[in-house]
């Protein structure tokens, strides 16, 4: 079973195989997690991985598998998912014809560039859920339920109304708390010790089995429990952009893009 190596800044790792198979030989009800695979792809798992699967809001990594640092990739990755046993499935193409046997070492290396693309919207979400809360006076009471930080469709959802007219009062101060250049962190927590320290969960949060919790702290103004990959400095999201605010059913949704 893959460890998911939660480091925003590990880019590239060896790891060793341990399955490498067609898609079309696994059972249906694993191929109906990877919707969208193509009939030639296949699934390799590893001991360990850098890529982030899709959840949480964020979608997977991409990138390339090698057998050898000095070689040309052997297998693209073009999407990862997390089985409910927490098995990690990296689907892609062989790209070339090289025996990819249990055991043998292997060099992952994820696209940088889309990695760091996602972890700006993934910030930008939790900036616009804290600009939220210290508005809170003139917005009025609201609790946050759930997120999206996919490009092109990134929201944050609350309960509650959110007006309209808070639209550019939201996205001024989400702004300057980006460029106060604040520092995110990664802690890793009990949950006694989470809520001392004032992490914020959304309605319906369920608690690890292992009862420890990764957390993710924009210094000095809010913490969430969170899985997903973030930069070191709010700066390196760039500018927030909120598209539009729809409320429906007493929920308010907030939609945003990063220029």
């Amino acid at each position: 079973m893959a460890t998911y190596q939660k480091d925003a800044a590990l880019h590239e790792l060896t790891t060793s195989i341990v399955t490498c198979q067609p898609v079309t030989s696994l059972p249906e009800s694993h191929r109906s997690i990877l919707k969208g695979a193509e009939e030639d792809s296949f699934v390799i798992t590893t001991t360990d991985t850098i890529f982030h699967p899709q959840g949480g809001g964020q979608p997977s990594d991409v990138g390339f598998m090698h057998v050898d640092a000095a070689e040309a990739s052997i297998f693209e990755v073009t999407g990862a998912r997390k089985l409910p046993d927490n098995q990690i499935y990296h689907v892609g193409k062989l790209l070339a014809a090289v025996p990819l046997n249990p055991g043998q070492p292997i060099i992952q290396k994820i696209d940088s560039q889309k990695r760091n693309y996602h972890s700006r919207y993934h910030t930008a979400g939790h900036i616009i859920s804290i600009a939220v809360k210290q508005l809170h006076e003139t917005i009025g009471p609201v609790s946050e339920l759930k997120a999206n930080h996919a490009p092109g469709m990134a929201f944050v959802e609350f309960r509650g109304l959110i007006g309209g007219e808070h639209k550019a009062a939201i996205q001024g101060r989400s702004n300057e708390l980006v460029r106060r250049n604040l520092p995110v962190n990664v802690y890793w927590l009990d949950e006694a010790k989470a809520k001392e320290s004032g992490v914020a969960f959304a309605e319906g949060f369920v608690m690890p089995d292992d009862g420890v919790l990764r957390v993710v702290d924009v210094e000095g103004i809010g913490a969430y429990p969170c899985g997903g990959t973030h930069l070191p400095m709010t700066l390196d999201i760039g500018e927030i952009v909120v598209r539009k605010i729809t409320r429906k059913q007493g929920i308010s949704k907030i939609s945003y893009d990063i220029n």
